[in-house]
């Protein structure tokens, strides 16, 4: 999140208080018409015509929304993970340090293997926390940020399964984090394949609204479960107690 932005959503935080993680939604659609207004004069001004521009800048904001969101909850995590003495990072900056001694124990900790070859888990963010006296990291969870679905709601179940495949990762929470634009996982009368398969298979699903917007239960609730539960996985650094759902935000 560049630092203009970073202060928009301060100043979100500061006008919505304790419902602001309950509003996200609101404010990237907030943020929404002004970015696709700036994105087409960008395209125009290349060349673009004015229908090439309109397509072209919606296929941006669909790549920027989803780096916004996942920059926002990262900066909602941040602060319960450092006051419990971890550490939180995108698999992206994993990706891209390659040299960092810290970063190498990290993407180690995280590999899938396929016989003879080894992946790193589709892991938007991911917690841990570093010995470094003596150099041995443990992966606590990892958080999975999705804006919508779009029948990619298998792709973090996947990798959950092939994390409890090995000894090494099995012990690692995948929780998946979304605003639920379309409502895909939101409704247990009838519920979705997405919602079955996502509630089944990982530790944990939060939506980014008000209780009273979707159906919770055990594995679905909003921000503030999640944060509960990264609570008491980092205290213990195990977690997994039943939650209780208040129904409140915050």
């Amino acid at each position: 999140m560049d630092e203009e932005l970073k202060a928009k959503w301060k100043d979100f935080v500061k006008k919505n208080g304790d419902e602001a993680y309950c509003r996200i939604d609101k404010f990237l659609t907030d943020l929404e018409k002004a970015y696709k207004k700036n994105k087409v004069k960008e395209f125009q001004r290349k060349g673009a015509d004015f229908q090439t521009a309109s397509v072209k800048a919606r296929q941006s904001w669909v790549v920027y929304v989803g780096n916004m969101l996942e920059s926002i909850i990262h900066l909602a995590v941040e602060p319960i993970v450092k006051k419990y003495g971890a550490k939180i990072i995108s698999d992206r900056e994993i990706r891209r340090n390659t040299t960092n001694a810290e970063l190498d124990l990290v993407r180690r900790a995280l590999l899938v293997h396929f016989n003879r070859y080894s992946f790193l888990p589709d892991a938007d963010l991911v917690i841990y926390r570093y010995n470094k006296k003596q150099n041995v990291v443990k992966i606590l969870a990892i958080l999975s940020v999705k804006n919508s679905f779009r029948e990619r709601y298998t792709e973090t179940p996947y990798w959950k399964l092939k994390l409890k495949e090995s000894q090494i990762t099995r012990g690692i929470r995948v929780f998946m984090v979304t605003t639920d634009r379309d409502d895909e996982i939101s409704y247990a009368e009838k519920p979705s394949k997405a919602r079955v398969i996502l509630e089944y298979e990982l530790d944990g699903v939060y939506i980014t609204k008000k209780k009273e917007e979707f159906n919770a239960s055990d594995k679905i609730g909003n921000l503030t479960d999640l944060f509960e539960e990264l609570i008491r996985i980092l205290k213990d650094g195990d977690g997994g107690v039943p939650r209780d759902k208040t129904g409140k935000c915050f």
